[in-house]
């Protein structure tokens, strides 16, 4: 598909006229030949150089995406986007960040609006893919990214591409990330090294107990060895592909055999959780998200499990201010199409020019220093180098995540996080062990499928409602027996 910004071709004709001898009058001998004719006019014109076509006006498009604050020099770095993208793509953008809090809302109503717009944030969580499909807002991308987006395309496993497919078709551009869970223990390094804990030794749950023990004993109750909001019911440790809105289907399974969670290994799950929770290893009762941060910080626990991703343990830090070891006990670990679709763009369906939406997209998506300044600013005033060679930066003096004019800190929803500048030194090597994970993950036989949720809208609003009375369930707080 063009752009829809005409080019104009001129065509020049050059003539020219040609002389024509006369004849003499008749006499006896014949007279020298005259002089050629006169040119005309017309012929005595120099001929024009061919007029080159106009040349085409930018495309602007419009981006919409999800924030935690909309930061002060949001047009600064905007601004800086425009000259690159003038130069590469013949098109500018207009960043339109909303708070998350209202994202979905605002997004849901500008598309019940019919708003034109270009590109937005899409996902399994915010300004949901499916429904965004189901209405036909999202512009069909599956030719348009091999045409336009040849390098971003065929730069992930090709696996990953079944994961945004709804009836063959690609309406959403993933950003690569970490696919897979990677579930694994993350621990506090202060009482892994004090009780001894062996994460080479680690390869499933109860290769935990001893250690907990340990912590249970030795920290005299003060410390309970998992904190609040973490549980054992992780379906790809379980090797469960759980992305069906009810019902699980064993990764490998060509028969694609949709069962009842209390005839898979759900059932063994929450037997082991309500023994946990008796030793004392979950918390007594879970506590509100802030509460729980809280006591994180204050070392009132000692373990989660999540995912365990290379420098993962560097984030942790940031926001507990405690070190963290950690290990992938996920095995294999497997693409499921929730994890896949987690961070997307989407192209409206009435976008001024599909061909400059996707060609935006190759640019994020390879280009290093464009993504980054998306993502990090503008270098020197929004960001330094620590060091150069290894790709590390750090804010500028004066400057700190507190009083930032602009550090939106979700490279993850921008582009390939691969090409993300590390903001730690203890990060560097990161992003290729993190993309030799994704590369080797092992695709679902769920990959790609996409449930119509139509038929069967009331009894999976049952089931919801079911899910949220027994949730507690996970966390070994009620006897699974007797409910």
């Amino acid at each position: 598909m063009s752009r829809k910004v005409s080019r104009r071709e001129f065509l020049a004709f050059m003539g020219a006229s040609g002389a024509a001898l006369l004849m003499a009058a008749c006499k006896p001998k014949p007279t020298p030949t005259p002089p050629p004719a006169k040119p005309t006019k017309a012929a005595e014109t120099k001929p024009t150089a061919t007029p080159q076509p106009a040349e085409k006006k930018p495309v602007n498009l419009i981006y919409y995406y999800g924030t935690r604050v909309v930061f002060k020099d949001l047009k600064l770095v905007n601004e800086e986007m425009n000259k690159i993208m003038k130069e590469r793509i013949n098109a500018t953008i207009e960043l339109r960040p909303i708070e998350w809090a209202a994202y979905t809302d605002k997004m849901n109503a500008k598309d019940a609006a019919g708003e034109k717009y270009d590109l937005c944030f899409t996902s399994s969580w915010a300004n949901p893919y499916y429904i965004k499909v189901d209405n036909g807002v999202l512009a069909d991308l599956t030719e348009a990214l091999p045409k336009w987006a040849p390098k971003y395309y065929n730069g992930m496993n090709p696996a990953v591409w079944e994961g945004p497919k709804v009836k063959g078709k690609i309406y959403g551009a993933v950003n690569e990330q970490i696919f897979p869970t990677a579930l694994g223990p993350i621990a506090r390094k202060d009482l892994a090294d004090k009780y001894n804990l062996d994460l080479s030794k680690v390869a499933k749950y109860e290769d935990m107990i001893p250690w907990f023990d340990a912590i249970l004993e030795g920290e005299g109750g003060k410390v309970t060895p998992l904190e609040c909001g973490a549980q054992l019911w992780w379906s790809a440790y379980w090797k469960l592909d759980g992305s069906l809105p009810y019902g699980l289907v064993r990764y490998d399974d060509k028969e694609i055999k949709v069962q009842h969670p209390w005839d898979t290994d759900w059932k063994t799950c929450m037997e082991l959780s309500r023994e946990w929770y008796k030793k004392g290893y979950f918390p007594k009762e879970q506590v509100p998200r802030g509460e729980c941060d809280a006591a994180v910080k204050a070392k009132k626990y000692g373990c989660t499990f999540h995912r365990a991703k290379p420098g993962g343990t560097v984030e942790r830090k940031k926001y507990t201010g405690l070190e963290w070891v950690s290990k992938i006990i996920e095995s294999p670990t497997i693409l499921i199409t929730n994890q896949i679709i987690s961070t997307m763009y989407g192209v409206n369906k009435k976008t001024s020019s599909l061909e400059a939406c996707v060609r935006y997209l190759e640019l994020v998506n390879t280009d290093k220093p464009f993504y980054n300044l998306l993502c990090k600013g503008i270098e020197g005033k929004h960001w330094v180098w620590v060091d150069k060679e290894k790709e590390v930066i750090g804010f500028p003096p004066g400057l700190d995540a507190n009083n930032h004019p602009y550090n939106p800190n979700s490279d993850w929803e921008f582009g390939n996080q691969f090409n993300a500048y590390y903001v730690d030194p203890e990060q560097v090597g990161a992003w290729e062990e993190t993309k030799k994970i994704n590369d080797a993950s092992v695709p679902s036989v769920l990959l790609g499928f996409a449930v119509d949720k139509e038929p069967i809208k009331n009894e999976l609003a049952q089931i919801t409602a079911t899910t949220e009375e027994y949730k507690d369930m996970v966390y070994g707080l009620l006897d699974f027996e007797k409910i």
